[in-house]
């Protein structure tokens, strides 16, 4: 049975690993992101959050980019298209990462991000209501990637942030798109359905992936996650923030 742990800490409390292969770190809830909720104060640090995983994604403090959590390393991809290692000391209001074993390998092609979606499906069956990890490695005829700008003052919320993003398509480019798949009832908590980022070969650009084919074989690699722990900020201004569930908002940002 899938298990949830949610807990309340200090900033500042040493954060130990014990992650198990395939368990879910996650800092703070998307619920909280949609309401603009990324300052410093109520955001982890990228050390914290890769001392319980190598693989995930997120976003940076005033929600400045996209993060890729790729093989133990944080990437920075910002709206003007570049792409850095995080520092350990960056701010991260939001992040899930696992420390990835994939379950099930499969080579396809992928006419478009639905058929990834029911590949996922298709290789596990009886998760329908957990949580997937997702790697996918090779070469694909089209990316298409947004990244978003940091918020143009303290708590614009999430929608807003989104209309100003920056959108790119790639073409024949190799590199890896890392997620997550979560279930129906994890919405508020994070983001319902497939939610990855790409980052290419040489690590100089990606984003969220709003688009993705591939005609030729690429990876796939995938893991059933049935334990989720979930630290909360600590802040004043998260434990009285008024947080949204706004599904269709968040449909319409993350794509």
């Amino acid at each position: 049975t899938a298990t949830i742990e949610i807990y309340t800490l200090s900033l500042h409390d040493a954060l130990p690993i014990f992650m198990a292969p395939n368990e879910i770190y996650q800092y703070s809830v998307i619920s909280a992101l949609m309401t603009g909720l990324s300052s410093a104060s109520s955001s982890t640090t990228v050390s914290k959050l890769l001392s319980h995983g190598n693989l995930g994604l997120g976003t940076f403090e005033s929600m400045d980019g996209e993060m890729v959590v790729l093989d133990g390393q944080a990437y920075q991809l910002k709206s003007d298209g570049s792409v850095g290692a995080a520092a350990g000391t960056a701010k991260i209001p939001f992040g899930s990462v696992t420390q990835f074993e994939p379950q099930i390998t499969k080579k396809s092609r992928l006419e478009d991000k639905s058929q990834l979606v029911q590949l996922v499906a298709d290789l596990l069956p009886n998760a329908r209501n957990h949580f997937v990890a997702i790697r996918v490695d090779g070469r694909f005829d089209t990316v298409k990637c947004r990244t978003i700008p940091p918020q143009a003052y303290e708590g614009e919320h999430l929608t807003e942030v989104g209309k100003r993003q920056t959108v790119k398509e790639y073409h024949d480019v190799a590199g890896t798109i890392v997620g997550f798949r979560s279930p129906q009832w994890s919405e508020g908590v994070s983001v319902v359905g497939i939610h990855v980022h790409f980052l290419n070969i040489d690590r100089s650009f990606g984003g969220h992936v709003l688009a993705v084919r591939a005609d030729s074989e690429v990876s796939l690699g995938v893991s059933a996650c049935t334990n989720l722990q979930i630290d909360l900020p600590q802040s004043q201004e998260f434990g009285a923030r008024a947080l949204e569930d706004d599904a269709e908002g968040l449909k319409k940002v993350e794509g």
